[in-house]
């Protein structure tokens, strides 16, 4: 790793932990955060809106890797949404550049596009380049978060990259997952199966039916510490196919009401349950490449409760 002191803020989330223990596999890394850590790492407990705070933690570091936000599951006002995720990354930039870091890497998300009903996806697979419509205030935030973050790379001082994760889907929520999209998309359910450390996922199946490992993700926000980008640049991060036995194209006629025009026939020629967000661009730039397809996180989970099935597509 080319920077051998990392922050991270949000490090002690559901994603952020996963980022913090591929990170200190390679730089010595500070959290901070609300909570401390699981890991025995130094610890500043900041809230991200006080601008004092967030620039003391930031002294002495070499980049910083920013996920403290409000998450789209939480239960909060917009206005609290925009505030905290837009001030909260302005803050975090404005503190690292006033500190003199070189690189700044700010997880995005997909909501940045706001794929919906009303906006669907123009072209397949959906690109960088693609038109962000956001309706509601958190990918607003988001797409103001990749406005701040060009500003800040304007300057010159600091490079920074913005990741769009699509749906983490993290292991104990993934057999309810499965259940779900069996009743809502046909194909094979789970096997029948228990563990403790699963849990049931209340929010709705997302229309583009894409996802990603929290491992996974975790290797693209380290690599996007290293990669050569421009001064500011933004990727896609999903995993390679859908979590639907549904081949994509048909998943985007029913969740959108689209006949999309494919720029990329020969991906889903080869692979027709590939993902609606194109990530050649991910890892061409970045060099990452995702690891775990649905059934290879599926097999894994499964094999928590000792069943040696996986979750077979057609």
């Amino acid at each position: 790793m080319t920077f051998e002191r990392v922050l991270i803020t949000g490090g002690s989330g559901l994603l952020g932990r996963y980022v913090v223990a591929e990170c200190a596999r390679h730089a010595k890394v500070s959290v901070l955060d609300l909570a401390p850590p699981p890991q025995d790492l130094p610890f500043h407990r900041v809230d991200i809106t006080d601008r004092d705070a967030v620039a003391a933690a930031m002294k002495g570091q070499d980049a910083v890797i920013h996920l403290a936000a409000l998450d789209q599951a939480v239960s909060a006002s917009e206005q609290r949404f925009f505030e905290i995720n837009v001030m909260g990354v302005w803050n975090v930039l404005a503190a690292a550049e006033q500190a003199g870091l070189r690189r700044a890497v700010i997880c995005s998300s997909v909501a940045a596009v706001a794929l919906s009903r009303a906006y669907p996806p123009q072209y397949l697979p959906v690109d960088i380049e693609h038109p962000g419509n956001p309706a509601v205030a958190y990918g607003l935030s988001k797409q103001v978060a990749e406005a701040i973050g060009r500003t800040f790379a304007r300057r010159g001082g600091m490079t920074v990259c913005a990741l769009r994760p699509t749906w983490v889907v993290h292991p104990e929520f993934a057999y309810d997952i499965a259940r779900k999209v069996a009743t809502e998309d046909g194909g094979n359910a789970p096997p029948g199966a228990s563990h403790p450390s699963w849990r049931t996922d209340h929010e709705p199946l997302i229309p583009s039916r894409t996802f990603v490992t929290p491992d996974d993700a975790a290797r693209a926000f380290r690599k996007a510490l290293d990669a050569e980008t421009g001064p500011f640049d933004a990727f896609f991060v999903t995993a390679r196919d859908s979590f639907s036995p549904l081949p994509t194209v048909d998943a985007v006629r029913r969740s959108f009401g689209v006949d999309p025009e494919i720029r990329d026939p020969g991906l889903y020629a080869r692979d027709p349950r590939a993902a609606l967000y194109d990530i050649a661009r991910t890892r061409d730039r970045l060099g990452w490449e995702p690891r775990e397809r649905w059934a290879d996180l599926m097999k894994r989970v499964l094999a928590q409760a000792g069943v040696s099935a996986q979750i077979p597509h057609p």
